[in-house]
Order: structure tokens, then sequence, then C-alpha cells
């Protein structure tokens, strides 16, 4: 039973690495349950649609912080919890990190980080990701990658925002044991080489 986590600001390539991570892993003979961050439960898939039209308008950093944990905490109990017990591994696009990140560091004023890391261990409780791997990108090379889709209500914010987003996720995996920093610049297959390899020495 392994949990990993792909996390990063928008436009990093998350999502396109935990499908090809998820394969991989498939391919290796592992049972694999891919799931993202909010969503992959009917409430969670509910709320997303909610956090991230456009229509929704401004949210209160406290408030966008309890949707978030509400949609991770139906996906831990309901999810995350039973395919470890199963003894599969779990590919996950974002977690508490981008709490942390997008509802507390980022934000001006932000919601106190104590607060956030009381609730996100609440939220968990004994399931916790083995790793998180944080996709690395300059805001300028992750605008551009963006600029192909519709940008939903987070990644329409300004550019400021979205350079203290990528500060801020540079800055936690200084703090958080379970974090490291992958340089998402390269290409796709470099760095997906990178999660395979780290990934690897985490089966059991």
């Amino acid at each position: 039973m392994t949990y990993v986590v792909l996390e990063g600001p928008d436009g990093c390539g998350k999502s396109s690495q935990a499908v090809g991570l998820a394969a991989w892993l498939r391919d290796q003979g592992h049972s694999v349950v891919h799931v993202r961050e909010p969503g992959s439960t009917p409430v969670g898939e509910s709320l997303r649609q909610l956090l991230l039209a456009r229509a929704t308008g401004d949210l209160r950093p406290i408030t966008e912080a309890l949707l978030f944990s509400a949609a991770r905490a139906e996906l831990v109990a309901n999810v995350v919890a039973p395919a470890l017990r199963r003894g599969e591994v779990v590919v996950a696009e974002r977690c508490y990190l981008s709490t942390i990140v997008y509802q507390s560091i980022a934000q001006t004023p932000g919601l106190d980080l104590d607060w956030v890391l009381d609730l996100t261990r609440r939220v968990h409780g004994a399931h916790l990701p083995d790793a998180i791997f944080v996709l690395d990108v300059a805001a300028d090379v992750a605008l551009a990658r963006r600029r192909a889709r519709d940008h939903d209500r987070i990644e329409a914010r300004g550019d400021g925002y979205h350079e203290r987003v990528r500060a801020a996720f540079v800055q936690v995996v200084a703090l958080e044991a379970r974090a490291q920093r992958i340089d998402a610049a390269r290409s796709f297959d470099a760095v997906q080489a990178d999660l395979r390899e780290r990934v690897r020495g985490l089966l059991r």
C-alpha cells in the first residue's frame, strides 16, 4: 500500500504526469487508484464544480479551505483509505499542500498556517501521503501551458497571485518532510522518469 501525490502550480503538468505514472504502475503489476482533488467522489465532484466555476465569484479563504477540506475528507474516508487497506497504490492529484499554499501562504491576507495544519490532520487522520512530489515550474512557463485551455476560477486570478503560488510551493517543500521538489520545466519524459524512479523506492 503506497499513497503518492503530485502537486504544484496550475500548469505544472501534474494531471498528465499522474496519468502516465498510474499507467506505468499498472504495467508493473500493481493495482492503482488514481484520484484528483477536489473530486473522485460524488460530493467531491459537486464541490469541484462549485469551487472552480467562474460564476461562483469570490470566496473568502476560509470558505475555500473548508470546502476543499470537505471534499478531501470524503475522498480520504471513502476512496483512499479503503484502497490502502486493499493493498493498492493511490496516485493523487493534489492534497492538503494545495490548501496550505492557495488559502494560506499565497493569499493576502491568508489563513493562519497552524489552523490549516490542524484542519488537515483532522481530515486525513492516519492516512497521510507517503510522498508528495511538487512539480516546480516558473510562473510564466505555467501560464504559457495554461493558455490553450479555458481558465477556471482560480486559474483566472492575476499573474501576481500565481507567482506567489509558485513561491509558496517552493517554501512548503522546505517545511514539509513528505514533499520533494521535481523540476517540471524539463520534457514530459524526463519528469516521468524522475517520478518513476522515486516512486519505485516507495513501493511495498
